[in-house]
């Protein structure tokens, strides 16, 4: 039996398809198997997996296209690894990818999925760089706003997950939806180097379906956060959504009186590490502001204002950025 199965499920991906499979296929990792499975694509991208003639390539294809969910649920459950790892049609494993996530998750027996970060491709040229939390206990306070992995970076070990499979309903959000369902069950990581490179294009769900994605994860986030705070306002839920979503035009004095309210709340309660809660807190906290400099000065003051800006230092160099966007933005209004 191969050590891991990756995991690839694929719809009309001719146009990035080679660059994918060819980058799996340049591992420095090789007991594994590459379960393509085709869902029902009408363009090219059965005849181009078939072009390849490496025995570690596995190629399940369906007549219909029943979507991405279908596809990974029965790819977990054709998978003959100890591990499965993710990937994307569209995107780039490093060479060094498998290697060092198998190390890892050897090394972790209880940690159940471990993602890495991700560097942008866009209109073919390497751009940003994008890092998640580390460690478990910051992942799971992350899922409070957001999803704690870049989907296509993770390798989850099968016995962790495949009681549960990926959920079939909040379509375009299933992983955040996954994530919330198995952080009572298993340790989560990622490791803060780069390992795949992440393709930004006009045709990614995400960037289709987006209006439908940020409902369904906001019902996510609801639920997640009920987890937590069983009585909350719809009022005090808008501006957690807001915050979440790192929204411009936020009410920020809202937004720093819900943040240290949550902060509160798990002072009493004790569902996380409370230096870790105000690590994570204060980033969000950071971010809001960072957004939101058309205040101008008042922004900056507010900023400070919150004991959460001591629990969270951004960089010299974005700090420095912020506070001089908030003057300039100061002295535009003048």
């Amino acid at each position: 039996m191969p050590k891991v199965t990756v995991l690839m499920p694929v719809f009309n991906g001719e146009a990035y398809l080679r660059d994918a499979i060819e980058s799996i296929l340049g591992q420095t990792f090789d007991d594994y198997e590459f379960l393509i499975i085709d869902d029902g694509s009408t363009d090219s991208s059965p005849d181009i997996v078939k072009s390849f003639s490496d025995p570690r390539i596995r190629f399940e294809r369906y007549d219909d296209h029943c979507g991405t969910v279908h596809a990974l649920n029965n790819g977990i459950r054709l998978s003959r690894g100890k591990y499965i790892a993710r990937m994307d049609a569209d995107d780039i494993s490093l060479p060094h990818r498998l290697e060092n996530q198998v190390r890892f998750m050897d090394a972790h027996p209880d940690t159940g999925i471990c993602g890495s970060g991700i560097r942008i491709i866009k209109k073919g040229k390497l751009k940003n760089r994008r890092y998640q939390p580390e460690f478990d206990q910051e992942l799971k306070i992350t899922l409070l706003f957001n999803t704690c992995f870049f989907h296509p970076t993770v390798i989850m070990k099968k016995a962790a997950i495949e009681h549960l499979l990926y959920p079939k309903n909040f379509v375009y959000t299933q992983d955040y939806n996954f994530w919330t369902r198995l952080a009572p069950e298993t340790r989560f990581a990622n490791l803060p180097e780069i390992l795949v490179y992440f393709r930004e294009h006009a045709r990614q769900i995400s960037q289709k379906k987006a209006d439908l994605q940020k409902s369904n994860a906001r019902r996510i986030r609801e639920s997640y956060l009920h987890s937590m705070i069983h009585d909350i306002s719809d009022d005090e839920l808008e501006t957690h959504h807001q915050v979440a979503e790192t929204r411009e035009g936020i009410n920020l004095t809202k937004a720093k009186k819900w943040l240290e309210h949550l902060v509160d709340l798990n002072t009493h309660q004790h569902v996380y590490s409370t230096d870790i809660f105000l690590k994570e807190v204060g980033r969000k906290w950071w971010l809001c502001c960072r957004k939101n400099t058309q205040y101008g000065k008042d922004t900056l003051d507010l900023y400070k204002s919150s004991y959460l800006h001591n629990h969270y230092r951004p960089s010299t160099l974005k700090y420095l950025k912020f506070f001089f966007r908030c003057l300039t933005r100061e002295s535009s209004d003048e």
